[in-house]
């Protein structure tokens, strides 16, 4: 009888350790399979290669030139001109310079220049400098440093500084530079984002969507249409020395890894102008016909940025 009662006791020993290691095995499972759920639904957005499909940095390329003719109506306004460099040998970070001057008309004078440093991965303003006037011009200079989060702001007119300043920034900034670059790296992602940007030196946003409905756009760069996909936007702002841009525009960018804008819609003092592609140079040479052949950027989601 007493070996019966010490075997029962025993019996119900070894259950009670079974239960708590079932327990304490299910706790654990359960843990992991969460942990690897969140490692799914998260970390590949933003590391891994899901980033790949919807942000295309290959939009940043060592000696790209765009230029884009702009018209009002059925008038040639002028032109604006595109320049892209890579500046060092171990780091993502390209000059890009953006020029743009009206014709000889009566009732227009435009003359700008923007130079900004970006990183192609992460294109928030770091140096970036905006002249505006060709003789005697205005030079605006925005610095942004990292460690203290704030901007410099130096503008000189006629070999004088007229004005300095320092705006606070905890936030990812934008200048024009990276605002444009963006629609570049976000369309087809179908995302619609807010960004923050800086206009004569006060903050100000831009929203964008992007679509990935896919259209033929042709332009004169290039002798056939290609696909491409369209974004929108609003310009939360008036630029003065972008012309007056503010408000609503929109456009086309290329449906493959480079992203070439081929069209933009947007509204200046003037109203609402056209922005086309007229040519368009890689690595030194006329690409024309070249971007046609282009794998769309979702088959090619195994390369590396």
């Amino acid at each position: 009888m007493d070996k019966v009662k010490c075997l029962q006791k025993m019996r119900r020993k070894i259950n009670k350790y079974s239960m708590i290691n079932l327990k304490f095995t299910t706790t654990v499972f359960v843990q992991k399979f969460l942990l690897l759920i969140f490692i799914i639904l998260f970390f590949p957005i933003q590391y891994g290669f899901s980033q790949q499909v919807w942000f295309k940095s290959t939009a940043f390329h060592d000696g790209e030139y765009l230029k884009f003719k702009v018209k009002w109506g059925f008038i040639h306004l002028g032109t604006i001109e595109i320049f892209q460099q890579k500046i060092n040998d171990t780091l993502p970070l390209y000059q890009i310079e953006m020029r743009a001057r009206s014709k000889n008309l009566p009732f227009i004078k435009v003359f700008f220049i923007n130079k900004g440093i970006l990183n192609s991965y992460n294109p928030t303003i770091r140096n970036f400098q905006l002249q505006t006037g060709k003789e005697n011009p205005n030079i605006t200079t925005y610095l942004f440093n990292a460690s203290e989060k704030n901007i410099y702001l130096k503008t000189v007119e006629k070999n004088e500084v007229i004005r300095k300043d320092t705006l606070r920034c905890n936030d990812s900034i934008y200048d024009a530079l990276g605002i444009f670059m963006m629609i570049r790296c976000l369309s087809a992602s179908g995302f619609q984002v807010n960004l923050k940007n800086i206009v004569d030196f006060n903050i100000h946003s831009t929203g964008l969507k992007f679509t990935s409905d896919i259209e033929q756009i042709k332009t004169d760069a290039f002798d056939t249409p290609l696909q491409a996909v369209r974004f929108e936007g609003q310009a939360n702002f008036v630029g003065k020395a972008w012309a007056g841009v503010s408000g609503p525009f929109s456009g086309w960018v290329s449906y493959d890894q480079i992203a070439v804008p081929l069209k933009v819609k947007i509204k200046i003092f003037l109203g609402s102008i056209s922005l086309e592609l007229e040519e368009f140079v890689r690595n030194g040479e006329d690409t024309t016909n070249v971007i046609n052949a282009m794998i769309p950027f979702q088959q090619k989601a195994g390369d590396k940025l």
